[in-house]
């Protein structure tokens, strides 16, 4: 009888193991996920900032142009019509630059939003072009999309074109086509 009664006990307690394995490879899945989602989530922000930072400069730039243009102004009857046009020209293109850099955070959000509520596995970047469309640019430490389209005077949604670059992650020592 006590054999039946330890029997039973066994049965229930190797039950009770084999329900517990999957629950705790289901919660590891969660964390995994939800560590994933943080990275990205933490990714982003670090991208949404440094565009922000961009935004304030082309801002500054143009408030920095509008200036002159006022001094122009001032200058009285010294001051030319082609003087005036050209500042006028400058600030038009540092407004556009400025509603591309928000069409790229707006496009980027999305994406990222998106692939966080799809799939919970990233993409990595794909092998750039040839370089015949253009300089080849090995990454340096420290080194964004942003900062790389600054320095080459290309524009990010060039950069990531030329590259066929699904976010923009860089790694240090990936070469990039940076587009003529």
């Amino acid at each position: 009888m006590k054999y039946k009664e330890l029997l039973k006990f066994a049965i229930v307690l190797v039950a009770c193991a084999v329900n517990a394995l999957p629950a705790r490879a289901q919660e590891q899945t969660v964390a995994q996920q939800l560590s994933i989602l943080e990275e990205r989530l933490s990714k982003l922000r670090a991208d949404v900032d440094a565009l922000q930072f961009n935004q304030q400069q082309v801002q500054q730039d143009i408030k920095q142009v509008q200036g002159q243009m006022d001094e122009v102004r001032h200058a009285g009857p010294g001051a030319s019509a082609n003087d005036l046009q050209a500042l006028e020209a400058r600030v038009k293109a540092l407004d556009a630059a400025r509603e591309t850099d928000k069409k790229v955070i707006i496009d980027q959000l999305a994406k990222e939003l998106a692939a966080m509520g799809g799939s919970h596995g990233g993409k990595a970047a794909t092998q750039p072009t040839s370089p015949t469309n253009g300089t080849e640019h090995v990454v340096a430490a420290g080194e964004t999309l942003t900062s790389i389209a600054k320095s080459t005077g290309t524009s990010i949604a060039d950069l990531r074109k030329a590259n066929n670059l699904t976010s923009d992650s860089l790694k240090v020592g990936q070469k990039l086509v940076i587009p003529k």
